[in-house]
């Protein structure tokens, strides 16, 4: 009797997730049909503006929805390996390419020791619309390598998403516009995946999820300046560390926690993000010279320790990373386990009765937050902090008296 129940309770909230699935699902994308753009950026200037949009209500397709439903990677069909279509396995679609390069990266890093000019220009490339950037696309095929930075913006949506790529050449700084181009940015996809292309990144392993959730694009072939710290057991990791280190550069990494949504971007918005990618490619010039270097002061040839090969295998490994969305068993379920016990177990002697009746008013209001986030794609704070969760299940009668008094 007692297993038939669990199972009945485990297919009533298997079924009411799937309920809840689908309705979040239809209302979302209605929600955002229904937005029409404006043309200022009222969005950003408080929440007393009556017309308010949020620039992702402009997505056209957007792959994390805000659903209970699992993401869906691509795969390459067989016949035409440049062409991918939705995953239903959640298989890695070029794991047979990174897999390869983790014993055998195929570069000689020596390519990356010409002379670059560390002055960064006043000039740069604003990359706005979809023909500027199939001529970004142009001029990346054409490289060996080429360096990447994202900024993200997840203060007032659910998931979050990616608002600006940087992309660096030894001869040009590309700031991409991926609110503008949302839609459009399959088109650099298979610039990414070419394993002939290097592409530096520092401390990637947040940007391949992000790229994979928001575009679909996958990294292949990746040297990530943070693993190469490792190999070296460098003092830090940071990258503010290796730009003051080799470049005598510092950065306002407050800056990072800007609102990346705004157009246009301040003056020092601009410069902060070009300085991340601008700096990279030198800055993996410096630490491949140091991996060669420690690899040949080693003496005993059976001994011998490839650290650039390391170093290149650690990165590669980043890349076969799968985003996953968090499905909990519950909406807001993990929220309000952790809620419940921090209080309750800072309220010293408490009756049973509140015991009982707490954690189940906080499971209730977590839920509630958790559907309303995900509905209006905002941010659960934004809807109810845990402060207000709190304070509202402190406060509710948890009698019949205390409710009639």
């Amino acid at each position: 009797m007692e297993n038939r129940y669990k199972m009945r309770v485990m297919a009533v909230t298997i079924g009411t997730l799937a309920a809840l699935s689908i309705f979040i699902t239809v209302r979302y994308r209605r929600r955002r049909r229904s937005q029409k753009c404006p043309s200022s950026s009222c969005y950003l200037r408080g929440d007393h503006c009556q017309n308010q949009k949020k620039p992702q209500h402009a997505f056209k397709r957007v792959l994390a929805d805000n659903s209970y439903s699992p993401f869906k990677h691509l795969k390459k069909l067989h016949d035409s390996p440049n062409v991918v279509t939705e995953n239903d396995l959640n298989s890695h679609p070029y794991e047979a390419e990174i897999t390869a390069l983790l014993d055998n990266p195929g570069l000689e890093f020596s390519f990356m020791n010409e002379y670059t000019d560390l002055k960064m220009s006043e000039t740069y490339t604003w990359v706005e619309t979809e023909t500027q950037l199939k001529e970004l696309v142009d001029v990346l095929s054409k490289e060996r390598v080429f360096s990447v930075d994202t900024e993200q913006h997840s203060l007032r949506s659910f998931l979050g998403f990616t608002a600006l790529i940087q992309i660096s050449t030894q001869k040009e700084d590309y700031l991409v516009d991926t609110i503008a181009l949302h839609d459009a940015m399959s088109v650099i996809r298979p610039v990414f995946a070419d394993s002939s292309i290097c592409k530096v990144f520092h401390g990637s392993d947040n940007d391949i999820l992000w790229l994979q959730r928001d575009f679909h694009i996958y990294v292949v072939n990746l040297f990530d300046t943070a693993k190469a710290c490792e190999v070296l057991s460098k003092p830090q990791k940071s990258l503010a560390y290796l730009l003051e280190t080799y470049c005598g550069v510092t950065t306002n990494k407050l800056l990072q926690r800007e609102d990346w949504r705004q157009r246009p971007l301040s003056n020092e918005m601009v410069q902060y993000a070009r300085i991340d990618a601008h700096y990279l490619l030198y800055i993996a010039n410096c630490l491949i010279a140091e991996l060669k270097q420690q690899e040949n002061e080693i003496s005993c040839p059976d001994d011998k320790f490839h650290f650039v090969l390391e170093a290149s295998r650690r990165s590669n490994m980043t890349c076969l990373q799968l985003y996953t969305k968090d499905v909990e068993g519950f909406p807001g379920e993990s929220a309000a386990s952790s809620l419940s016990s921090r209080h309750l177990n800072g309220q010293g002697g408490v009756s049973s009765n509140f015991e009982t009746k707490f954690p189940d008013l906080v499971r209730r209001l977590c839920a509630w937050r958790d559907i309303m986030a995900r509905l209006h794609d905002e941010s659960l704070r934004y809807v109810l902090s845990d402060q207000a969760i709190v304070a509202l299940a402190d406060r509710a009668p948890m009698t019949t008296t205390e409710s009639l008094g």
